[in-house]
């Protein structure tokens, strides 16, 4: 039993790092896109063979069981809106992860914070270091006047600036750090979470 739970503990925790690999491919292009996209095959093959040693060695179930975790775990957002692109890419990483030897390619990140907000925000313009009114916010979406700021890089002066001038101005303020929450699908889903609190405008 215990075995089984240690095994579901690397599983699903190489699903989150699948997921980051999978929001960064969407972010970027050319020889980096083609770097992450090797990654995510080595993790959707590393995933394989760890789900066939808790459900069978099925294909069949482990794709589906695969594709289903990733689903689940992806931060709140209407995966619908972008189902289609989302199901290219799974089938390619997957069809990619039966090739033998993949290299395990190594790229930087892209910003946790960066990622979660073009992920949360896809349908949006987004600006990102945005002055205004002598004010400079991290990432600026005009069409929902929400400013996003990582409080991990701003002064504790700034921020109460900032928050007045959002607050003279209609602009929904998100402070968020990036030391707190590293993970781009939790800043995706505190981002969210606070948008429902605040009650701004619900993302579709």
């Amino acid at each position: 039993m215990r075995d089984g739970q240690l095994l579901g503990k690397e599983i699903l925790s190489k699903i989150d790092m699948l997921i980051e690999v999978i929001l960064s491919v969407e972010l970027s292009d050319g020889k980096e896109k083609m770097k992450y996209q090797e990654q995510g095959a080595v993790l959707v093959k590393e995933i394989s063979e760890l789900l066939a040693k808790l459900i069978g060695p099925r294909e069949d179930y482990i794709k589906d069981a695969l594709k289903e975790l990733i689903v689940q775990r992806m931060p709140d957002h209407n995966i619908g809106n972008s189902s289609d692109d989302f199901n290219e890419l799974f089938k390619s990483l997957y069809q990619s992860s039966e090739k033998q030897d993949l290299p395990l390619a190594v790229s930087t990140p892209v910003d946790p914070l960066q990622r979660a907000i073009s992920y949360l925000f896809s349908q949006f313009n987004i600006i990102k270091n945005y002055r205004y009114h002598g004010c400079f916010f991290s990432y600026y979406i005009p069409s929902l006047k929400i400013a996003i700021d990582n409080s991990a890089v701003s002064q504790c002066t700034d921020y109460v600036r900032k928050e007045y001038v959002c607050r003279q101005n209609g602009i929904n303020l998100i402070s968020i750090s990036s030391r707190e929450l590293p993970c781009s699908r939790e800043i995706a889903r505190e981002i969210k979470r606070r948008l429902d609190i605040n009650h701004s405008p619900v993302l579709e």
